[in-house]
């Protein structure tokens, strides 16, 4: 029997649902064929249905290698990859397989999820138009889609979509929650409330539930039921808590409590302003930083609209010097570092940087990165003239606005799954934050919240002297700009609305529930000087 025939009757055995008995004799073929690309092909597709997804991976790697035209290899390994969470891997195999009409609607569905996770949502909503453009009765993708838009502040859309979903499968999950957000927005909160209350009613996974618990929690905030609500933003932490695999904070992380008390004892042993070889003048980014929920995505939007100004939101462009100069024991030498050191590691910042840069033409930078805050030092160790906007809020509502808010749990956001702790690590960020700014020479601005949305104007011409940047009016318009972007931040919803006051002293209608976090909270508000009560 010849090589084909063999492989014809490994596939028959595939078939038939006998995937052992089809890799038995793939291998047996490959001592005689070592390589042979079908074979390996045939054998990743038994160890998928095996289960087996590191082997099958392995061998579609190889076939789809061996032969780009093999899109059935293309499009399962990067289903593969997508599941294992490689998602930058799953890239290059899914946008080929897309462009082969018997997986163009399954590899588009496919790629979509992923670009979502790597939160290219533009990217991601073209390739749901894509699905829905081949296969319009797409359920999945039409929720999907919905839910994108909602992000993306395109609600008419968005509504429509789900209603289509919801028309179809009434017990869609998914549209379900994107609904009720919809019907929350738009002040239908009576009715988002009941929608959220039957889906509650439901077997919902527990992720799901979580949503659902959250969604409630804010109408019923919104309906004055404050106790209430606070109990259901509790039920949902807890579950993310509980039932998330990153629900459970890292100590020892770079954004960890242990790492974070580590790095205020090296700071008292080696204070900033005795270290050795500063940095030589270049040009350097204005660093924005600030406690989450403080206000930074409000500015952002606000300089962004600034034809000179280029925003870089949120990423994470101090990882890989970080790592390389203060994880683990490599902090004890931050403080001898040699020129030629500080100039390798700034280089690694630029690199990030430039990566991720959009608008090259425009003239000043801002690294916008909430927690960068308790790596003041670090910025000072590489850039120490460069401008530090601090974005300052009431700590009692900016702690209570992380409780409430639903993070992606990365870094340190899986501190704010639960209140006390929540004001444990606002008390330590701050603590590593002003220790920090009294011990360096950048130019530091702290701008609070609660005067940037009353006096937005005066505010912001005060951040753009600081920044040494001309007024310009296309600051005032920055709601019509935003409202044009993906706002990748949990904000997405706030900075696109007119300028409001409501969310100050947010904290006194939860006070009785949150009483126990005041005891840390003290002498921060007291530091900042912000009113008892």
């Amino acid at each position: 029997m010849d090589l084909r025939q063999q492989l014809s009757r490994a596939a028959s055995h595939l078939n038939s649902g006998h995937p052992v008995r089809c890799i038995e004799l793939c291998n047996e073929l490959l001592t005689r064929a070592p390589g042979q690309p079908d074979i390996h092909h045939l054998r990743g597709m038994a160890a998928a249905a095996q289960g087996d997804a590191e082997s099958a991976i392995a061998d579609l790697a190889l076939a789809w290698k061996a032969n780009r035209q093999n899109n059935q290899a293309a499009f399962w390994l990067g289903r593969l990859l997508r599941q294992q969470e490689r998602y930058t891997g799953a890239i290059a195999p899914l946008s080929e397989a897309k462009n082969a009409t018997p997986f163009a609607a399954d590899a588009s569905y496919e790629l979509a999820r992923v670009l979502t996770r790597l939160r290219r949502v533009e990217d991601a909503i073209a390739e749901y138009r894509q699905v829905l453009k081949l296969q319009p009765e797409h359920t999945d993708a039409a929720a999907n889609l919905a839910f994108l838009l909602e992000r993306a502040n395109q609600l008419a859309e968005s509504e429509g979509l789900a209603d289509q979903t919801l028309s179809r499968a009434p017990d869609h999950i998914l549209a379900g929650l994107t609904k009720a957000t919809l019907e929350r927005r738009s002040g239908r909160v009576d009715s988002a409330a009941d929608r959220l209350r039957q889906l509650l009613g439901y077997e919902l996974a527990p992720m799901n539930r979580s949503i659902a618990l959250n969604q409630l929690a804010q109408c019923l905030e919104l309906q004055r039921n404050y106790g209430e609500a606070f109990r259901h933003y509790q039920q949902s932490n807890h579950l993310l808590r509980t039932e998330h695999p990153h629900g459970q904070p890292v100590h020892d992380g770079s954004y960890g409590a242990g790492t974070l008390n580590s790095i205020i004892q090296w700071l008292d042993r080696n204070p900033c302003d005795s270290w050795s070889a500063a940095a030589e003048e270049t040009d350097s980014p204005v660093f924005m930083v600030g406690f989450p929920r403080s206000g930074t995505t409000l500015m952002d939007q606000a300089l962004a609209a600034h034809p000179a100004i280029e925003v870089l939101e949120e990423q994470e462009l101090l990882d890989e010097v970080r790592r390389r100069y203060v994880d683990g024991d490599a902090i004890q030498q931050l403080d001898r570092l040699s020129g030629q050191d500080i100039a390798a590691a700034k280089s690694l910042y630029f690199e990030a940087l430039n990566r991720q840069r959009k608008h090259a033409d425009k003239p000043v930078i801002v690294d916008k990165l909430p927690l960068n805050l308790p790596y003041l030092f670090l910025i000072h160790r590489l850039f120490p003239n460069a401008s530090i906007l601090f974005m300052m809020r009431d700590p009692r509502d900016a702690c209570l606005s992380c409780f409430f808010q639903t993070f992606d749990l990365q870094g340190a956001m899986p501190y704010f799954l639960e209140y006390t702790e929540t004001t444990r690590y606002y008390d330590l960020v701050m603590r590593l934050a002003t220790k920090t700014i009294g011990q360096i020479s950048n130019p530091v601005k702290m701008v609070r919240y609660e005067s940037l949305v009353s006096q937005f104007e005066t505010e912001m011409r005060e951040v753009l002297d600081f920044m040494n940047v001309d007024w310009h009016p296309d600051v005032m318009s920055y709601r019509q700009k935003a409202a044009s972007r993906i706002i990748d931040t949990p904000s997405y919803q706030q900075v696109v609305k007119p300028l409001y006051t409501g969310s100050i002293g947010r904290w006194r209608k939860f006070a009785t529930e949150t009483e126990p976090g005041l005891a840390l909270l003290g002498p921060w508000i007291e530091e900042f000087d912000y009113p008892e009560s």
